[in-house]
């Protein structure tokens, strides 16, 4: 894994997100991650529109509820790191985080850990990239 000293320019904040993906997933993938959410102990909201509503408990079903209005997870992998999760695809999870949350080497580790985390409970590779530039990779976690 990268040391902060070494990766800390990637997080200089220059008002773009950092994007994390796990790819070339199936639903039933999504329906793990969304379950795992559920029972980790990270503080979570998820939002359609602008309305808090309880965390489905599939894919199918956020997918129904965005031909309404656009659905968010919040998720909070640390009291000032907030995760963001649109749904914007079946096929992959993409959560996109501040690089202005992800300032000292205690925060790194903390969105390492999820990273790790996340990597598990997906059983599949988690990259972290710059805004956009899916195949421009900071660093990647798991097989």
């Amino acid at each position: 894994m990268k040391q902060w000293s070494d990766i800390k320019r990637e997080f200089k904040t220059d008002g773009s997100l950092r994007d994390i993906y796990v790819e070339d997933i199936e639903t039933a993938v999504w329906d793990t991650f969304i379950a795992e959410v559920k029972r980790s102990e990270y503080k979570f909201e998820f939002t359609h529109g602008d309305v808090e509503k309880e965390l489905p408990n599939d894919l199918i079903t956020i997918k129904s509820m965005q031909q309404t209005n656009p659905t968010t997870l919040f998720l909070w992998i640390a009291e000032k790191i907030q995760l963001n999760c649109h749904f914007f695809v079946e096929t992959e999870i993409e959560l996109d985080v501040s690089p202005h949350d992800i300032k000292t080497e205690s925060s790194y580790n903390q969105l390492i850990s999820f990273l790790e985390w996340l990597a598990t409970v997906t059983k599949g590779e988690v990259k972290l990239t710059h805004e956009g530039m899916q195949e421009q990779v900071i660093l990647s976690v798991g097989e």
